[in-house]
């Protein structure tokens, strides 16, 4: 038997691996499908944009050519998922998400990327205080920017993470 733990996160990933002014591209993309109409639906949303196809056939020069548009809470769930591998893994908390804005429109078939821009990062963040133990982390300002297959940008909102230092990696 041997005393080596097993290890369930990456190990460059954590707090002072992440330099300010790096770009992280996330190696994984995610194709849309016709499920976003489901989840447009479990989530009460009543834009008829996002699911009446005869609507945006009847009105083609203000629905994107009669096109239905996927929701954008369901673009940012798949652009943040797509980035947490390289970035939340060793997070011990998500801080904040902010200034977020879809800049393109997300169709069924599009491929969805992601990329994460460091933009800061503290060890003295007042939030890290409601931590069990504030000073295992430091806080990562990070930009997300979602792009389609034709690297299109889609999606760019900001996120606050508490990252896990080095040390204090069990």
């Amino acid at each position: 038997m041997t005393n080596e733990r097993h290890r369930f996160t990456r190990d460059d990933n954590l707090y002072e691996d992440l330099t300010v002014g790096e770009t992280i591209v996330h190696p994984r993309g995610r194709t849309v499908s016709d499920e976003h109409m489901f989840w447009t639906n479990v989530v009460l949303n009543t834009a008829q944009l996002h699911f009446n196809q005869k609507m945006c056939d009847d009105s083609p020069g203000t629905t994107f050519n009669g096109r239905r548009v996927v929701y954008g809470g369901i673009v940012f769930a798949f652009v943040a998922g797509l980035a947490s591998e390289e970035t939340e893994e060793n997070a011990l908390a998500q801080l904040s998400y902010d200034e977020g804005r879809h800049l393109n429109p997300v169709f069924a078939g599009d491929t969805l990327f992601a990329e994460s821009t460091i933009l800061s990062k503290s060890e003295d963040d007042p939030r890290l205080a409601a931590l069990a133990k504030p000073r295992q982390a430091g806080v990562v300002k990070i930009l997300l920017r979602g792009k389609n297959q034709r690297g299109e940008i889609v999606l760019e909102i900001t996120r606050e993470l508490a990252v896990l230092k080095r040390e204090f990696r069990p």
